[in-house]
Parts: C-alpha cells; structure tokens; sequence
C-alpha cells in the first residue's frame, strides 16, 4: 500500500491531482447551553408589553404636556405604571432564563 492509501483507508481517493481531497477536523466535544424555552417566552413578551406601554406612555405625557387635562395625566400615570411593571417582569423572565440553563455536552465518540 502507498502512503496515499494509508492515509484513507475508507476512501475512493485515488491520489491524482484532479481528485478533490476534504479534510474535515472536529473538535473532541461540542458543548450546547440551553435555556428553558417558557421562561425565555415569557421574558420575549413582557420585554415586548413594555415597548408598547412604554410608547403609549410617552405619547400621553406628550399630549398632557401640550394640553393639561386631567384625563391624560391618569392615562400617563397608568400606562407609565404598566410599563414599569412590565419591565420589571421581563427583568424577573430575563433571569430565570440566564440563571437557569442547562449545560450538555456529548462526546463524538457516543455517535459513532
């Protein structure tokens, strides 16, 4: 056997200079973090509420500061409050998320 067919044994490699030789080099283990998927939805749509209560808000601060009435200060106030409860939620969601995940590893070996 010649050095060529040494080096793959398992080939159609013919060793001319035509050929297309791949050479794929895969490290020992990959390692994979995963989140828990609940947590991670529910921190997207609180972290989505707050963008929204916030942009109402400022619209209605904008409003009552252009118009005094006492109607938007309460729509400010209560959408303002939303928001802040929204946010904290989401920071809550954010940890657990972060806080949580599951580390696995596999070595290539199990999938042989």
């Amino acid at each position: 056997m010649s050095r060529k067919e040494n080096e793959f044994p398992n080939s159609n490699f013919t060793g001319e200079e035509n050929d297309t030789k791949v050479i794929l080099l895969l490290p020992n283990e990959i390692v994979i973090k995963m989140v828990q998927a609940n947590e991670l939805k529910h921190y997207e749509i609180f972290t989505w509420l707050t963008g929204l209560f916030f942009a109402a808000a400022i619209g209605f601060w904008t409003a009552y500061m252009a118009n005094p009435q006492n109607a938007l200060l309460w729509s400010a106030c209560v959408f303002s409050i939303f928001t802040i409860v929204f946010l904290v939620v989401a920071v809550y969601y954010r940890s657990q998320v972060y806080h949580k995940s599951v580390k696995r590893s596999a070595s290539f070996r199990d999938f042989k």
